[in-house]
């Protein structure tokens, strides 16, 4: 018995190696798929089998003796955790997402989780009514990740600032962020049709990053079973072991299956390698530029039937700056917001002036902006923003 317990111990520690080394795999065994991702049930079973063996040696009155203090200790354990109340130990999401028939996929309506909230509408904001109050200039933000906020807090997404700034103004603002992760411009454009115009925008600002030009029309997305949480989701030191596990795979996934957020230099290297170089150097096909300058002529369209501007920003990715080769298509979206009559805003220049430009990004946990990177686009719109409403 012990020296089978010895051996599962030993698969179990070689599995989490090899996740942890990995990032997680997926492989085919006689037809049938077995994934590993995650480092909490394979560091659980090697505990629970370590326990048993501790037992299997010292008999069963001192383990008896053992597992009662044990249980103390979590006991006591629990109830540090909920009184100290950290966010690491709330639930975690399991999944995020639903399918649509008219977006693909989209947000699930009010779900709850760390650093993450969703309202009645499906977007990662304050509930709000779709009425336009009166005396208030209503901004409708729509964009992908970058503009949902991906890895920051709710209050330190762009739009989130940047009502703050706009209402220390005598007018009052309302900037509601209707960004949702992987979204590009037709998925804007059907928003836009189907729910945006409903919240009467005098305003809508498009945060664009440089794969917004990829995409097609799609049916809605497979898209896992739509749960909250995960199992056991209830005991705050559970929640603490996946939460923790979770952060450092995702801090140190770098230094194993993401190479390319190592350093500026081995992100640009990826991007060589990929068609987002062509779309960067302006050598894509040009029915994909034409494409997108009609799906924002259709929003400018949409936008004026309810008397609302356009605003187009532009955030640069961190290998963009400094470095010309990549900014050819800057110049060429700044063309297109001038054909469809729209603003343009480039925050590439404005990136490169702050000094230390790595402070805007997450590098090397994650290509997104910081909450500094945030800050200055907030800061940009704000001035952008306020000389075109006088307009």
């Amino acid at each position: 018995m012990k020296k089978i317990i010895d051996l599962l111990i030993i698969l179990c520690m070689a599995l989490i190696v090899s996740i942890f080394w990995t990032g997680g795999f997926e492989v085919q065994i006689v037809g049938k798929e077995i994934s590993a991702h995650g480092l909490t049930n394979p560091i659980l079973a090697a505990l629970i089998l370590t326990l048993l063996r501790f037992c299997l040696s010292v008999g069963w009155k001192n383990s008896v003796i053992f597992f009662s203090s044990l249980t103390v200790a979590l006991i006591l354990a629990e109830l540090f955790l909920r009184v100290i109340n950290l966010p690491i130990t709330q639930p975690t999401l399991k999944n995020i997402m639903m399918p649509s028939d008219v977006l693909s996929y989209q947000l699930v309506p009010l779900i709850k989780g760390e650093n993450i909230r969703i309202n009645s509408h499906g977007l990662r904001d304050r509930e709000r009514s779709w009425d336009k109050p009166e005396g208030v200039t209503r901004v409708l933000g729509i964009g992908d990740s970058f503009t949902f906020g991906y890895e920051v807090r709710e209050e330190d997404c762009y739009l989130k600032q940047l009502e703050l700034l706009l209402n220390e103004q005598k007018t009052k603002w309302d900037v509601i962020n209707a960004g949702v992760t992987g979204y590009n411009m037709w998925q804007y454009l059907a928003y836009l049709r189907c729910c945006g115009y409903k919240y009467s925008p005098d305003l809508i600002t498009i945060g664009v990053f440089f794969d917004d030009f990829y995409g097609d029309p799609s049916p809605p997305k497979k898209v896992p079973q739509v749960r909250r949480y995960r199992s056991l989701s209830f005991i705050r030191l559970v929640n603490f072991t996946r939460n923790l596990s979770d952060l450092l795979m995702f801090r140190y996934r770098y230094l194993f299956d993401a190479s390319w957020l190592r350093s500026i230099e081995k992100r640009r290297e990826h991007i060589f390698n990929k068609d987002d170089y062509l779309i960067l150097t302006g050598k894509a096909d040009p029915e994909l530029f034409k494409k997108y300058e009609t799906r924002l002529k259709s929003i400018s369209n949409v936008a004026k039937r309810h008397n609302a501007k356009v605003l187009v920003l532009f955030i640069p990715d961190i290998v963009q700056l400094n470095y010309p080769e990549f900014k050819v298509i800057n110049r060429i979206l700044k063309e297109i917001c001038k054909k469809c009559g729209v603003e343009y805003l480039d925050l590439t220049r404005t990136f490169e002036c702050t000094g230390n430009t790595g402070k805007l990004y997450m590098m090397p946990h994650d290509a997104h902006t910081s909450p500094a990177g945030h800050k200055i686009i907030a800061g940009e719109m704000k001035k952008k923003i306020l000389a075109m409403m006088k307009n």
